[in-house]
């Protein structure tokens, strides 16, 4: 019986990590399940709420768990006519409720270990800086996810703003007026110092440039008459790889302070039952 709980119990704490950290990525490149929910909320609401699809999912898989838990709980009766155990001092164990408990606790560490990979893995992948134009990005001339680039180009007086930042369509002399293919992203607060123009009448900015931009955005985008081409890209500026990698390692450093807090925290709570624990009688 012990195995078999032990067992399920491992088989939780697979599921439960897997569900966070696939919901993490999907939630990062806008895929998978967690895409789908955002497109029904954006169909049937106009908007999607972006941390609740996560929960959502994870919610989901959370799900799963409990159905194969439920699917297994055979294995945890006696057998009949087994030998009946010699009973001894009863062992320290949590209950179904709190294991599910810790389960979550030790499934969430993936989020600050998620973020700061993901961060650090960008900084470490979007390159040197490269002189791009707007052409560079409409002509599928790169096939990266991800690039660091002063980029030269047209920017549109039209705008989405999501928290007081600024989303801002730019394109080439050719592509003005066709669907959006490349997006400035911008404090709005910071425009004089990342929006620089030039004396042609482009503007050249500089940052990180993710491949892919969010359904909610889009919608907002489309819903205001601005065609948003399926492939579309994000100027983020102010940002460079150094500071994705510094912040990543400090997500990094974030999860593992919590996980030896949530270790310890454990430890203690183990040892403090323990010394609770009745001993067994004797005859």
């Amino acid at each position: 019986m012990d195995s078999a709980k032990l067992q399920i119990g491992k088989v939780g704490s697979a599921l439960g990590l897997a569900s966070v950290g696939l919901t993490l990525y999907w939630t990062f490149t806008y895929s998978g399940p967690y895409r789908y929910l955002a497109e029904l909320q954006l169909k049937w609401f106009g908007v999607y709420y972006r941390e609740l699809t996560a929960i959502v999912v994870i919610l989901g898989f959370l799900g799963i768990a409990m159905a194969i838990k439920l699917v297994f709980r055979g294995a945890e009766r006696t057998v009949p006519g087994a030998p009946t155990r010699i009973a001894t001092a009863p062992a320290v164990t949590n209950t179904p409720q709190e294991t599910w408990v810790w389960h979550l606790r030790y499934a969430f560490l993936l989020v600050p270990f998620g973020l700061g990979g993901w961060t650090y893995y960008n900084g470490t992948h979007a390159g040197n800086l490269q002189q791009l134009d707007a052409v560079d990005f409409e002509s599928g001339k790169l096939q990266t996810q991800l690039v660091y680039a002063d980029v030269r180009g047209h920017i549109s007086g039209a705008y989405m703003s999501r928290d007081h930042y600024l989303y801002i369509p730019m394109a080439s002399e050719e592509s003005k007026g066709g669907p959006v293919r490349l997006l400035v992203g911008v404090d709005e607060n910071q425009m004089r110092n990342y929006l620089h123009k030039e004396a042609d009448g482009t503007f050249t900015v500089r940052g990180v440039v993710d491949k892919g931009l969010e359904g909610d955005l889009k919608y907002a985008f489309e819903k205001n008459g601005i065609t948003v081409a399926e492939t579309c890209w994000v100027v983020h500026t102010g940002r460079d790889p150094s500071s994705d990698k510094t912040f990543g390692m400090v997500m990094i450093g974030v999860g593992i302070a919590c996980a030896v807090w949530i270790l310890g925290l454990e430890s203690y709570r183990k040892k403090k039952r323990t010394a609770a624990r009745p001993l067994p009688a004797t005859a």
